[in-house]
């Protein structure tokens, strides 16, 4: 019996210590390091960025409002018709950072996330066209927002 229970004992005891002196050695050098060099590219060396669609009607309404509150408008022409992206150039940007969804609705193949603006009170009806984004893939389509109505 005493054999076992020494036996146990040394190897919870090897098995604590070459625990322990892993994580030396796992964290010890990498946390000491410094820091990589920033990465520099240009124009002609970048790749193209691909744009990730959702297929979640309210994200993706969300992914529109807030490219449109960055004043991303490569990203905003991306997610939304030419009239949408239209009615929002003509709109204006000023507080744009500010929507909070409220909720939401559909009727006749499209979904409609509703907002409204933390700052001034108005509120804002994101359509997403549902079988167009909801497509059943991973992921969604662009220009799936085609219609935008603001109110106050």
């Amino acid at each position: 019996m005493k054999t076992t229970i020494r036996n146990r004992a040394a190897a919870l005891g090897i098995t604590a210590v070459a625990g322990l002196a892993g994580i030396g050695l796992a964290s010890g050098p990498a946390l000491a390091a410094p820091a990589p060099a920033a990465v520099t590219s240009t124009a002609a060396d970048a790749a193209p960025q691909s744009v990730h669609y959702p297929t979640d009607t309210g994200i993706y309404a969300d992914e529109l409002v807030r490219a449109w509150g960055a004043d991303n408008s490569e990203r905003v022409e991306a997610f939304a018709s030419p009239q949408v992206v239209e009615a929002l150039n003509e709109h204006g940007s000023k507080n744009a950072t500010h929507w909070v969804r409220t909720g939401g609705d559909g009727a006749a193949g499209t979904i409609y996330s509703d907002y409204e603006n933390t700052v001034t009170g108005e509120t804002m009806s994101v359509g997403v066209a549902n079988e167009e984004v909801s497509n059943g893939g991973e992921w969604g389509a662009p220009h799936g927002v085609h219609k935008v109505q603001f109110g106050n």
